[in-house]
């Protein structure tokens, strides 16, 4: 094992603890938002500012190792952002809230990846090929002063609902984030099931990296009380195969999952990154804000944000 990979590992480690305190889900924090709440949303927004920070100075210091990929948006693009969008409130997650599940018991949540899995197999191979982004650029000090004059206006204006404690935990997930994607490239789950689906060869430290922010998740979730080993429901488990499903083939059509734009795609100030991930976010508002007039019309049916 190489002193990057033992580095990365501890680094995740440190992410999947960071995550208990501060949950980048982006279901949750469109809840939240839906009940007048937004420190939440606020908070994911810092943590990409982070990112955003990491991702240049690695590039105005030569240590990016490759540079991030970057295209345009596209139809397809903003239909993958509104499938996964519907994936993750079926499925009652998103691709980071799922790890959090694992953590704190909920194993019926692995229903969720062998969804992504089974559908990420029917998904034509050329269609994961088709939506690679193949244009190259670095990121400006121009695109990292507007997100950070964005993040810090509507910090600013929700000052009072923030605190340190959980900012701490974002700027964490941010940073370590960042730094592990540019030495791993993307790591998340839902890019594993694809490069498994396209006949890649498996990346064992991408398999490390994911065990080791579930771990530190887990651990942490232990030591805080947090931990609660929750019974498998066969119900709420074809539901979340079926949002897994969903989130996958949405993830493969933008390219990213909200992990992956987050921290990757939107720092290098990728305009299909930023398309897809505030398509997204407007989807799941949308549909949040209209959930309870559905629900009269349908006696209550319609996926939660959490359990």
């Amino acid at each position: 094992m190489t002193t990057p990979l033992i580095l990365t590992i501890l680094l995740c480690l440190i992410v999947g603890g960071a995550i208990d305190t501060g949950n980048v889900c982006v279901v949750r924090a469109a809840v939240n938002i839906n009940s007048g709440k937004p420190a939440m949303a606020v908070s994911i927004l810092f943590a990409g500012a982070c990112a955003s920070v990491v991702f240049y100075l690695n590039s105005i210091m030569g240590f990016l190792r490759e540079p991030a990929p970057w295209s345009y948006p596209t139809l397809v693009t903003i239909a993958g952002a509104i499938l996964f969008a519907v994936g993750a409130l079926v499925n009652g997650a998103c691709a980071v809230g799922t790890v959090g599940r694992l953590a704190r018991g909920d194993i019926g949540s692995l229903a969720t990846l062998a969804g992504a899995l089974l559908v990420g197999f029917v998904i034509p191979r050329t269609v994961i090929a088709s939506q690679t982004p193949d244009l190259q650029a670095m990121t400006g000090a121009t695109w990292l002063e507007i997100v950070l004059a964005f993040t810090a206006v509507l910090m600013i204006l929700s000052r009072r609902e923030l605190r340190a404690r959980r900012l701490v935990s974002y700027a964490i997930i941010g940073v370590a984030g960042a730094v592990v994607t540019n030495w791993q490239g993307n790591w998340t789950w839902l890019t594993l099931i694809q490069e498994i689906e396209i006949g890649m060869p498996l990346q064992y430290a991408a398999v490390a990296c994911i065990a080791a922010v579930l771990v530190g998740a887990a651990v942490t979730a232990v030591v805080k009380g947090h931990f609660h080993f929750i019974r498998p429901d066969i119900g709420t488990m074809l539901r979340e195969a079926l949002g897994g499903g969903l989130m996958v083939a949405g993830a493969t059509l933008i390219p990213g999952g909200n992990d992956a734009l987050l921290v990757y795609g939107i720092p290098s100030g990728s305009p299909h990154a930023i398309i897809g991930y505030a398509v997204m976010f407007a989807v799941l508002l949308l549909v949040l804000q209209a959930q309870p007039a559905l629900s009269r019309l349908t006696a209550g049916a319609g996926p939660g944000a959490t359990r």
